[in-house]
């Protein structure tokens, strides 16, 4: 054989193995995904050797850890009918009826007997009187836990009544959106001082900006704690806002955190006003919200467990996470079966995630985009490399070509409290549409 066509052979044959090895890493998630996995299969090959109670507990552990709450629910309910005090399962079944069922006070009382032995079930327990408002208790586990910088505003809430309380307003307020893109704005009144509030589910809860604090006179108190926001974390100060106006609903007495918003601001308005904060989940779930993006309006209605949802709308079952996450399943490009944050505030993405998750699917960020950033950035300012999802479904929801940004999820938080998540759904991907969030039947209501 000549040297040229030798030569061309060996290109060939280069050219062949790079391609059976990329076909080899299409939709291979990452190192520790398969390594939580593999626990997975052990653990239930060591059942067919024996089913015992600490085998089971095991096996629903490892389920947890990849969300599969519906077959970790059936391994723990085996072992609480053998002994109804196994205190792993106790906290893993806690664990399930607080994050999958929302069923607070249930999970309450099978985790508060685990939480001496399970550092996990003291987490979820900690979460449970958070949700509850039963802020003494919550207090003294902040501090004995790694939230002790909340614990000072947790024992100043415990000493006041009617904590975030609807205390006037009609039975709906609609509130014309200052704009919708790249984030949904609202006008309120913060302790009577006119400020501009994004509306992000991705936020745990209020958080308003340093400087629109100082305009409305709300008193931060020197303790500094970290706040989850759109699959990352921030430093924060502990706040109570002492009036909350949002059109004619009128709230009291509402936990804030204050933090520094100027260089996310630049994003979420540009060319536009300071944004003065951000209202969360725990505002939302006072009402039944409905952000219509294609009228360009919020309408908030008092709770009525009475309300059905439109019989032509389209249903996405959520759950809610720990104190507050808000989280619905999808896939990318056809991939496998993914937990999503929802924020409706993420600015510029239908979709954030590290770039491990993105690299699972074939998705890279290209040098071009690395350098010059993309229309998204995080709370710091830095820019987010951007893509093109060319496939995105959530429930019964498709889009296709939907902007995306790698590291708009911290990859940190891809294991937060020992269960994966792996993105962030942005407000980008619900364009168009009406979004009620249905609090009683745990579901989005999508028109």
């Amino acid at each position: 054989m000549s040297a040229r066509p030798a030569r061309a052979l060996a290109v060939a044959a280069g050219l062949a193995l790079t391609a059976v090895l990329a076909a080899a890493d299409w939709l291979t998630p990452d190192s520790s995904y398969r390594d939580a996995e593999l626990a997975v299969r052990l653990a239930a090959h060591d059942t067919t050797l024996g089913v015992t109670a600490a085998r089971l507990d095991s096996l629903g552990a490892a389920l947890i850890k990849l969300a599969r709450f519906d077959e970790a629910a059936v391994a723990f309910d085996r072992v609480l009918a053998l002994s109804s005090d196994d205190a792993a399962a106790r906290a893993g079944a806690g664990r399930i009826a607080l994050w999958r069922d929302g069923r607070v006070a249930e999970a309450e009382s099978l985790l508060a007997p685990a939480a001496r032995d399970v550092p996990d079930a003291r987490a979820d327990l900690y979460a449970a009187r958070l949700r509850r408002g039963e802020y003494a208790a919550a207090a003294e586990m902040a501090e004995g836990g790694d939230d002790a910088g909340r614990a000072p505003l947790l024992r100043a809430l415990a000493g006041r009544r009617n904590v975030c309380a609807l205390e006037a307003g009609p039975e709906r307020e609609r509130l014309n959106l200052v704009r919708a893109w790249p984030v949904p704005l609202v006008r309120a009144r913060v302790n009577g001082a006119i400020v501009l509030l994004a509306v992000d589910s991705g936020a745990n809860e209020l958080i308003v900006d340093e400087s629109a604090a100082r305009r409305a006179h709300v008193d931060a108190m020197a303790s500094q704690r970290q706040v989850r926001w759109d699959g990352t974390r921030v430093a924060a100060r502990n706040a109570v806002v002492e009036r909350l106006a949002l059109g004619g609903m009128q709230l009291a007495r509402v936990p804030a955190a204050v933090a520094n918003l100027h260089k996310w601001s630049l994003v979420a308005n540009p060319q536009g006003e300071n944004v003065g904060g951000v209202i969360g989940l725990e505002l939302l779930q006072r009402f039944r919200p409905t952000l219509d993006l294609r009228a360009q309006r919020l309408e908030l209605a008092r709770p009525d467990p009475t309300w059905q949802p439109p019989a032509a709308a389209l249903r996405v079952p959520f759950q809610i996470w720990g104190a507050g996450d808000l989280v619905v399943y999808g896939t990318i490009g056809g991939g496998r079966r993914m937990a999503m944050l929802v924020a409706t505030g993420l600015p510029g993405c239908a979709l954030g995630a590290p770039e491990q998750v993105l690299e699972e699917v074939g998705l890279k960020a290209g040098a071009f985009s690395r350098a010059m950033g993309g229309a998204a950035g995080r709370i710091g300012g830095q820019a987010w490399p951007q893509v093109t999802v060319p496939a995105l479904s959530v429930g019964p929801l498709s889009r296709d070509h939907v902007p995306g940004c790698a590291g708009a999820m911290d990859a940190g938080e891809l294991w937060a409290s020992g269960v994966r998540r792996d993105a962030v759904l942005g407000g980008e991907f619900f364009r168009g549409r009406r979004i009620t969030f249905d609090w009683d039947g745990r579901q989005l209501v999508i028109e």
